[in-house]
């Protein structure tokens, strides 16, 4: 009997084991807002920020100026951003961030969320660093 309540017990944990976690973080769940580019922290606001569209496998957002949409496909940690466009509009004084902005999306190959962040990588460089 107590070897059937033990297999019993075994089998009740492995599935749910087996069973994607809801503490697993959603992307679309929350609006990014920029907070660092390589480490280096920025004070956009509201006018750098990414949000996910889980339906649509795309994201859009701002780059300080301009805004933009992708496609995206993801595996584990991976991520790849594809056909990114953005209008092209100039800002005076923050064009150089815009650019960096815009070439670490197209960099970016892996991604990673601890607590309330969301890390973007190109290989093993940290590259883009949001906050929810």
């Amino acid at each position: 009997m107590k070897l059937y309540i033990l297999i019993c017990l075994f089998a009740l944990t492995s599935c749910s084991a087996m069973q994607p976690s809801a503490d697993l973080p959603k992307l679309g769940e929350s609006t990014w807002k920029l907070i660092a580019i390589e480490q280096r922290p920025v004070s956009y606001g509201d006018r750098a920020f990414v949000k996910f569209d889980e339906k649509e496998n795309k994201i859009s957002g701002k780059a300080a100026c301009n805004s933009f949409t992708s496609e995206y496909e993801m595996a584990g940690q991976k991520i790849v951003f594809s056909d990114i466009s953005s209008t092209k509009m100039y800002c005076e004084g923050i064009m150089a961030d815009e650019n960096q902005i815009m070439t670490q999306l197209r960099n970016t190959n892996r991604y990673e969320v601890k607590s309330d962040m969301l890390y973007f990588y190109a290989e093993q460089k940290l590259v883009l660093t949001f906050k929810r």
